[in-house]
C-alpha cells in the first residue's frame, strides 16, 4: 500500500527532519538529482518529478533569469507537497 502522506505531513509527525528537507532543496538546486533523494526514515523522493508536478515551481525554476534565492522557496514548496515512496 502506498503511503499518501506528504513530506510536510511526515515532517509534522517528526518522521522527516528539517535539515533533511533543507538538504533535499539544496540537492535539487545543485543538480544532484540523478537518483531519488533518500530520507533517513527510508522515504525516497524523485526531486525532478516533485518540482515538475508543482505548477508554480515548474514555471519559476525553468526561468533562466531567476536566481537561486528566488527559486529556493518554490522548490521547497514542491518538495513539501510531494508524496514520497517508502522503502
Amino acid at each position: 500500500m502506498t503511503d499518501l502522506q506528504t513530506i510536510q505531513m511526515l515532517h509534522a509527525a517528526n518522521v522527516i527532519a528539517e535539515d533533511e528537507i533543507d538538504a533535499s532543496v539544496e540537492a535539487f538546486l545543485n543538480g544532484a538529482v540523478s537518483e531519488p533523494y533518500r530520507f533517513r526514515s527510508g522515504h525516497r523522493l524523485n526531486l525532478i518529478k516533485a518540482v515538475r508536478s508543482h505548477p508554480g515551481a515548474q514555471e519559476f525554476v525553468g526561468r533562466a533569469n531567476v536566481g537561486t534565492l528566488l527559486k529556493r522557496p518554490f522548490v521547497r514548496a514542491a518538495i513539501l507537497q510531494a508524496r514520497p515512496l517508502k522503502g
